[in-house]
C-alpha cells in the first residue's frame, strides 16, 4: 500500500488492487467505502479500456466481433484492469505513478498509466492510455463515496436506459436526477460545479470527461463516476484511438476552504 500525505489529507493507493484509491481521509474523516470482498464495490478504481456495462460482453469493431470477460453476467463491466496488480514506477510524498497493460481480456493490446497527485486542497487522478493498434477506448473512474448527507449534481442531459441497465443513445433534456436511492443513470455535461457533502465536509468533483454515471441505490454509498463515454459507448459511439497515440483524462476531488466553511455553517 502507498500512502500520500498533504496538509489535512491522506490518500492510500493499492497497486495490487487495480491501482485504486483504497481510502481518502480529510481531517480524519474517511470519504470512501473501505475494502471488502466485492472487488467492484470499494475505493476508487480506474475503468479502462471501457467504462460501465458492455451489452452481453460483445464488442464490434472494424467488421469483427470480440468477446469480452462477462464479469457481471451476461454483461462485461468496468474494463480489464481494476482487479489486476499494477507496477509502481514513481513515488514521492504527494505523487505516485502506476502502469499496466490492458490484457488479458482485451484483443488490441495497449498500456495504461495512473498518476495520483495529492495537494493541500485536492486530489487529481490522471489516466493515460497508449494504443498498440487502432482500437476503441474509454477512460473512467469509479469512486465509492460514503453516503453523502447532501449533494448538488445537475447536468444538461441524461440518457435513457433499458431494463438491463444499458444506456441507450437517446438523450433527455433537461436531465432528470431522481431522489437518493433510485438512480443508476448516465448524464452528460455538468451544469455548474458538482458537489457532495460527506460527514460535514464539502467535496467538489470535476473531470475532463463529459459523461457521469450516478449510482446511489446502496444505502451506505453513492458513486459519481466520470467517464469519457457512456456505458456501451465502445459499441454505440466509439472513440477510436490510433496506434501509438495516447488518450489522457483527469478527475479531481477537491475540498476548498470555502466549501468546508459553507458546509459547517449550513449544518
Amino acid at each position: 500500500m502507498i500512502e500520500l500525505r498533504s496538509g489535512r489529507a491522506t490518500c492510500t493507493v493499492a497497486p495490487e488492487h487495480g491501482a485504486r484509491l483504497a481510502q481518502l481521509t480529510i481531517d480524519d474523516r474517511p470519504m470512501l467505502v473501505d475494502r471488502h470482498e466485492d472487488t467492484l464495490g470499494w475505493g476508487c478504481y480506474p475503468m479502462v479500456p471501457y467504462a460501465g456495462r458492455v451489452r452481453d460482453g460483445w464488442l464490434s469493431f472494424a467488421g469483427r466481433r470480440h468477446e469480452l470477460p462477462r464479469n457481471l453476467p451476461p454483461h462485461a463491466i468496468h474494463g480489464t484492469v481494476f482487479e489486476k496488480a499494477w507496477t509502481l514506477t514513481e513515488s514521492s510524498a504527494r505523487h505516485c505513478r502506476l502502469v499496466t497493460d490492458l490484457s488479458p481480456g482485451w484483443p488490441f493490446g495497449g498500456e495504461v498509466a495512473h498518476d495520483v497527485t495529492l495537494s493541500d486542497d485536492g486530489l487529481t487522478m490522471r489516466l493515460s492510455v497508449t494504443a498498440t493498434h487502432d482500437m476503441p477506448v474509454q477512460i473512467g473512474w469509479h469512486p465509492w463515496f460514503r453516503k453523502p448527507s447532501d449533494r448538488r449534481l445537475e447536468f444538461a442531459a441524461s440518457f435513457r436506459r433499458d431494463a438491463d441497465g444499458i444506456t441507450l443513445p437517446e438523450r433527455v433534456h433537461p436531465a432528470t436526477l431522481g431522489p437518493d436511492g433510485i438512480n443508476d443513470d448516465c448524464f452528460a455535461d455538468p451544469d455548474g460545479v458538482l458537489r457532495i457533502i460527506i460527514d460535514g465536509l464539502g467535496l467538489e468533483l470535476s473531470s475532463s470527461c463529459r459523461y457521469w454515471v450516478v449510482y446511489d441505490q446502496p444505502t451506505s454509498a453513492t458513486c459519481v463516476e466520470p467517464q469519457s463515454g457512456p456505458p456501451n459507448g465502445i459499441n454505440d459511439e466509439p472513440f477510436v484511438l490510433a496506434s501509438s497515440h495516447t488518450l489522457i483524462h483527469e478527475f479531481t476531488i477537491a475540498w476548498p476552504d470555502h466549501a468546508a466553511r459553507v458546509t459547517r455553517t449550513g449544518q
